[in-house]
């Protein structure tokens, strides 16, 4: 049986873990949050989280955006081209935003282009002159292949939450090409890649 001058001790020693303990804890999670903010701190920053055809962005990699409207947080942007010279009529483009809560999708589509020529010193030249992303489609579903897993989100306006199982899943994705479908408004689907540049910022992201 333990003497009381003992049990005391115990005692007091037990107490005192307990005031220290949430002090320690507190400190390691200021120290966390000290890391993170430094890292975010040093990423190239943008300042709107909108998205458009023709947007000036580091492309694949992690950046801090301040969106005058949204707030600061970070995200990557990817862009895909679908069938060869974006400037070629029926050509298309899917850009998309990647951020810890959501993901942003715009899928543009080029709708021709227009020729004219122009006479000079004796010669005649063609001159094209292309219409750019004359058209924008809806996306209502976005599907993602994650190894062999497939998760299906319904949105909005091109926007998908992002659950803690997707998340995890797009952080421990492997460093290769990422294939994603999306179906438009009226049921088309449009098959698309996320580059592996894009992948390997998902670790920073999520």
């Amino acid at each position: 049986m333990m003497k009381l001058p003992q049990t005391i001790s115990v005692l007091l020693f037990g107490a005192s873990l307990a005031v220290l303990s949430p002090e320690l804890c507190t400190a390691f999670t200021v120290q966390e949050v000290a890391n993170l903010a430094q890292a975010s701190s040093d990423l190239p920053v943008v300042k709107s989280a909108g998205l458009s055809p023709d947007m000036d962005v580091p492309w694949s990699k992690p950046v801090r955006i301040v969106d005058p409207f949204e707030g600061e947080f970070l995200g990557v942007f990817d862009r895909n081209s679908l069938g060869g010279n974006l400037y070629r009529g029926g050509s298309k483009q899917v850009i998309s935003l990647w951020t810890p809560s959501s993901i942003r999708v715009l899928i543009t589509v080029n709708s021709g282009q227009a020729s004219s020529s122009f006479y000079t010193a004796g010669h005649v030249y063609p001159r094209t002159d292309y219409l750019r992303f004359a058209t924008t489609k809806k996306v209502d579903k976005l599907l993602l292949k994650v190894r062999e897993k497939v998760f299906q989100l319904d949105g909005s306006t091109g926007t998908f939450a992002v659950s803690q199982e997707l998340a995890t899943a797009l952080k421990n994705a492997p460093d290769e090409n990422l294939d994603i479908r999306l179906v438009l408004e009226g049921g088309q689907t449009v098959d698309s890649e996320i580059g592996k540049e894009t992948v390997k910022a998902w670790r920073s992201i999520y």
